[in-house]
């Protein structure tokens, strides 16, 4: 059931709320009251479409109200209740023609995509779109939509309503399949007629005869092949160890000519150094102690002092800043003694004593004129009502002596009127004195208070110009103990560098002696590894030419080998292209018979489809002729058309009505007989079936004025079948309208559209 909707924005809706009931609602208005929007607006929150959307007569940024003036942005909100769940579905628009939805269920989000709501709404209601414009949405008007249709769009339009179309296309479908298997059939078949399979089979035993001889011939080179390789392999290892045998021998050579070079190149050195040195190591090594002693120690000395200096340094810093602050201080300090003593505190006091006084003289003087004024108009007004009598006295007074009283007051009005604004303007430039005195105050007070807060402050410069004098004396006698430090230092660093470079010219030589008896020894061991190795360089030239030979007859038989292998690819490609083509030809006739199999079940499908699609036919039609006939008895109010139906024939679909003719009860189109009326009752019986039918879950039926063309009395058939027979059979219906006399229908929720066209102002919604 639909609850609600709500419309912000929504083509003449500014702001719209509806409440629907179960059975019959109405919404009755004039022409472009909003009434058919309302409609297009249920079907746009469930669908994200109506028919105009449909038929491109409108984009979603077109539905935005734009009267009196173009709104950026509008929504819809329906409200449904669904097996028991309540469903909320809003979508909202936006001028660039974009859309927003989302879905809930109990207030729990479901989807937010406009395309996903679509689809839940889909399979929450189970209709589509298609079924819910053709069996539930009457659009204006069209209630007679079917009859409008050619025969075979016609039937085109039912089938497709009835969900029959689908049969139809099966059988085309199948209809081309078979036919497109026929035809690949006939194609097989001559292919299979032009193959000759035993000659194809003779070549295929040639070609592997000639295979076996030619992989024979592989496998007699791949024996020659290993053999020579593991010739050539005896053949390197012996000419390699040789060889490593000569290189050896020849590195030895070059290591003792080296080590002959290294040893004279030692005793050259050690002729050059003073060996004397040798016997004075001790005495050197306690010299360069003693003296790195007495160097850390003036370093440590140094230090201190230059610690002691820095610190110094740092406090003579900290004195010069706050001596440097208290020279500006006392520079501010004179400035402001100059200011106090220019302006008085006590004269400005006195100054602005005298201002507050004529103020209040001048306040009371303005506010005694306004009285004044006030006075004099509230007599000026007691006297015009008061003509013959004085308002104050009560004497009698003539006209004279009220135009003389009249023109004095009038003339004291003005002059209290010209002493008012000169006060105020007095008034206004005495507040502005007191304003800049009490401002000048404050700042000669800010001025004494600093002034006490600057007391001593020369004393303190000159506490500050001693403590620096005393800190620099110290400084420069810090600086002259570090000078004669440095001295010190240099001079025991250059002592310490001549002992340390003493010790490694002894220790060199110390080097050298060692050195000299480990090269002797190796000299010795080499000579003697050197002449152990004896190499024959003829017997390494014979087993280098054997080994040329060797790879020459691997050569021959890869040569061989290639030739085989080349020539057994040939004809395994040329086998497998027979063994391929007998392969598909036995494919061939495997697939021609499947393909005739399946052209026969085709067949028989295809009669089964139309089998089905008959009784389908005459079952849907047979219901939805049972709800035609008791329907139309609710809503034709005439006699001479018993029943209706729609008739189904292979052509199409005839709607008729059953009519005496020839006092024989016979059925006839209603195109041919029947009125504009009559056909709109049979049209609206036709939907109601429809809507029974094929949407037996949701029960709704929208209709757009059902009551075009209809007269006064089908009219009131309508009202009676609206109040007691449709409520019975459907679960709700709207129905839009712009009659009047729809208002009669009882137990329905009625309301009432209407707006101001000439404005442009939004349908106004009230409940009748």
């Amino acid at each position: 059931m639909i609850k609600s909707i709500e419309l912000k924005n929504w083509k003449t809706h500014k702001n719209t709320k509806l409440d629907f009931s179960k059975g019959t609602n109405i919404l009755i208005g004039q022409m472009g009251a909003g009434k058919s929007s309302l409609m297009d607006a249920i079907s746009f929150a469930l669908f994200g479409t109506f028919p105009a959307i449909q038929h491109k007569k409108v984009n979603v940024g077109k539905l935005i109200r734009n009267k009196p003036e173009q709104e950026k942005e509008g929504h819809v909100r329906l409200n449904l209740e669904i097996n028991g769940d309540n469903y909320t579905i809003t979508r909202e628009m936006s001028l660039n023609g974009k859309s927003t939805a989302t879905i809930e269920k109990n207030g729990t989000y479901l989807q937010s995509q406009p395309e996903r709501v679509t689809e839940e709404v889909e399979r929450i209601l189970k209709v589509d779109y298609d079924l819910f414009s053709k069996a539930v949405y009457s659009e204006q008007n069209q209630l007679d939509y079917f009859l409008d249709l050619r025969s075979a769009d016609r039937k085109k339009q039912i089938d497709g309503l009835l969900g029959l179309d689908k049969f139809s296309t099966a059988q085309e479908n199948a209809t081309s399949i078979v036919n497109r298997i026929r035809d690949m059939i006939a194609d097989s078949e001559r292919m299979a007629r032009e193959f000759d399979v035993n000659k194809v089979a003779s070549e295929l035993q040639e070609l592997k005869s000639s295979l076996n001889a030619v992989e024979n011939e592989k496998s007699e080179a791949e024996r020659g092949i290993k053999q020579c390789k593991e010739e050539r392999s005896r053949l390197e290892s012996e000419v390699n160890r040789l060889k490593e045998m000569q290189s050896r021998r020849t590195l030895l050579l070059k290591e003792i000519e080296g080590l002959k070079g290294r040893m004279s190149l030692l005793e050259s050195e050690m002729k050059k150094a003073d060996n004397q040195q040798l016997h004075k190591k001790v005495e050197v090594l306690a010299e360069k102690e003693s003296l790195r002693s007495a160097l850390e120690k003036l370093k440590s000395q140094e230090s201190q002092n230059a610690e002691a200096e820095r610190r110094l340094h740092t406090e003579m810093a900290k004195i010069d800043a706050a001596l440097a602050n208290a020279r500006k201080d006392s520079l501010e300090n004179s400035k402001i003694t100059k200011e106090l003593e220019k302006n008085k505190k006590e004269l400005i006091q006195k100054d602005i004593a005298e201002i507050n006084d004529s103020i209040g003289e001048l306040s009371i003087a303005l506010a005694h004129s306004i009285s004044t004024i006030s006075e004099t108009e509230k007599q000026l007004k007691e006297l015009k009502g008061h003509i013959s009598k004085c308002p104050i006295c009560e004497r009698e007074l003539d006209a004279q002596m009220v135009t003389k009283i009249t023109d004095g007051k009038n003339k004291l009005m003005h002059e209290h009127a010209v002493k008012s604004k000169e006060l105020e303007a007095l008034l206004s430039k005495k507040k502005i004195e007191l304003k800049e005195l009490t401002s000048l105050l404050n700042s000669v007070s800010l001025m004494e208070e600093k002034h006490r807060s600057y007391s001593g402050i020369e004393e303190r410069i000159k506490s500050y110009e001693s403590e620096i004098s005393s800190a620099k004396k110290q400084y420069e006698k810090i600086k002259a103990a570090r000078e004669s430090y440095a001295n010190e230092i240099q001079s025991s660093t250059e002592r310490l560098q001549k002992t340390i470079s003493s010790i490694e010219t002894i220790e060199r030589i110390e080097r050298y002696v060692s050195e000299k008896e480990k090269l002797s020894i190796a000299l010795s061991e080499k000579t003697a590894s050197c002449y152990g190795i004896i190499v024959d360089e003829k017997m390494i030239d014979a087993l280098q030419s054997q080994l040329i030979k060797s790879e020459s007859e691997i050569s021959k038989h890869t040569a061989n080998l290639n030739s085989a292998i080349k020539s057994i690819r040939e004809k395994e490609v040329q086998i497998k292209e027979k063994e391929s083509e007998i392969e598909r030809i036995n494919k061939i006739h495997e697939e021609l018979s499947k393909k005739k199999s399946l052209v026969e079940n085709l067949s028989k499908f295809k009669i089964s489809l139309a089998e089905t699609q008959s009784v389908l036919r005459v079952q849907l039609i047979n219901s939805i002729n049972e709800i035609m006939h008791e329907v139309w008895k609710e809503l034709y109010p005439y006699g001479d058309y018993q029943s209706v139906i729609l008739d189904a024939s292979e052509n199409g679909y005839e709607l008729k009505v059953k009519t005496l003719i020839n006092k024989e009860y016979v059925w006839e189109d209603v195109e041919s007989i029947a009125s504009g009326g009559e056909r709109s009752t049979a049209c609206l019986a036709m939907r109601v079936a429809f809507s029974l039918v094929l949407v037996p879950n949701l029960k709704w039926l929208i209709l757009d004025e059902p009551t075009h063309n209809i007269d006064q009395q089908g009219l009131s058939k309508f009202v009676q079948m609206f109040s007691e027979t449709l409520p019975g059979i459907v679960d709700q219906v709207f129905i839009i309208t712009h009659d009047e006399l729809l208002k009669q229908v009882s137990d329905a929720k009625i309301y009432v559209l209407s707006r101001n066209k000439e404005e442009n102002g939004p349908t106004q919604v009230s409940e009748a």
